[in-house]
């Protein structure tokens, strides 16, 4: 079945937008488009336009946002938009998460990986992920290093997607060895739409709910989470 995916993104870098056109039985075709600096609030709208070009909002199947955690402002502005689109064409949204849209599913990563938003200075968010649970957890790199290293042996090797440079170091010191991942060069918003097209929409848009990796913005210290 043919299909036609916008991509928004504001939480991992500059605000950026996707195209995805997959026809039936033809080659799909991708169109990218990033707005230049911190301006996603004036240049938002134009982004969309930019990768949207003649298509219309009724050619769509459906709109996907990153949902974050990352850039609170831009994460904000994303989600607005995303909203908006698809309230205004009545087409399914899917959130995705900074953490998938930087891990890949092709080749799938290892049993046992750690994926790393980094967000203010110092602070960084990271899913911790082994075959029985997924754990969450936000604050400064030391204490992101400290939560991980005691769920993993002295001597571990970690595979790593996405910003550990801050924390890899504090984690050498604890005895554990970080393989740093190559991050996806193409936009965010080419990831969080790629992703969305393989999974199942929210029952509504008010369903796609911001995760801004508290206390990301807080001062209270690490919160930590498992989710099965």
């Amino acid at each position: 079945m043919s299909r036609t995916w916008l991509g928004i993104d504001g939480a991992l870098g500059a605000f950026s937008a996707a195209l995805v056109e997959s026809p039936d039985g033809g080659r799909v075709r991708e169109r990218t488009a990033v707005s230049s600096g911190n301006d996603a609030l004036e240049r938002g709208i134009s982004v969309v336009e930019e990768v949207l070009a003649a298509v219309p909002f009724g050619a769509l199947s459906g709109i996907a946002v990153g949902v974050g955690p990352g850039s609170f402002t831009g994460l904000r502005i994303a989600l607005s938009y995303a909203k908006s689109f698809a309230f205004a064409a009545n087409l399914p949204l899917v959130g995705i998460s900074s953490y998938d849209a930087l891990t890949p599913f092709e080749p799938a990563p290892p049993a046992v990986h750690a994926t790393f938003v980094h967000g203010r200075a110092g602070i960084a968010c990271v899913r911790f992920r082994t075959p029985d649970d997924d754990f969450v957890t936000c604050g400064t790199y030391d204490a992101l290093a400290a939560a991980l290293a005691e769920r993993l042996p002295h001597g571990a090797e970690l595979v790593s997607y996405g910003a550990s440079k801050g924390v890899a170091p504090a984690l050498g010191e604890r005895g554990i060895v970080v393989h740093s991942m190559r991050t996806p060069s193409e936009v965010p918003a080419l990831q969080v739409v790629r992703r969305a097209m393989r999974a199942p929409a929210a029952d509504n848009a008010h369903a796609a709910r911001a995760d801004y990796g508290e206390p990301h913005y807080a001062e209270r210290g690490p919160n930590a989470r498992s989710s099965g």
